[in-house]
């Protein structure tokens, strides 16, 4: 069985809410932007990760500690915030 590498769940696409089967890179984001405010998402944009952390203890559910704080372009660094998360996806572009 096959499935689209561009989709973010087995047995989705962005190829049929867009309509084509390669979708630009504008097209894309507006696809995730609309999944992330389907599922009420709160998504960060333009921040640096600083660091993550394994927190949970063995044998019971995951925890990360994850710090952030916003890109700065060339300025001064931001103070950085810590997150909590039971999971963390690493996600990067080309």
């Amino acid at each position: 069985s096959s499935f689209d590498l561009n989709s973010v769940a087995h047995g989705t696409s962005p190829a049929y809410s867009l309509h084509t089967e390669h979708p630009s890179g504008a097209q894309y984001a507006d696809y995730l932007d609309a999944l992330a405010r389907a599922a009420k998402l709160h998504v960060r944009t333009s921040t640096e990760v600083v660091a993550v952390r394994a927190k949970g203890a063995k044998g019971k559910p995951p925890l990360f500690s994850v710090e952030v704080r916003p890109s700065s372009a060339g300025g001064p660094a931001a103070a950085a915030e810590e997150l909590r998360a039971r999971y963390v996806v690493w996600a990067a572009g080309e």
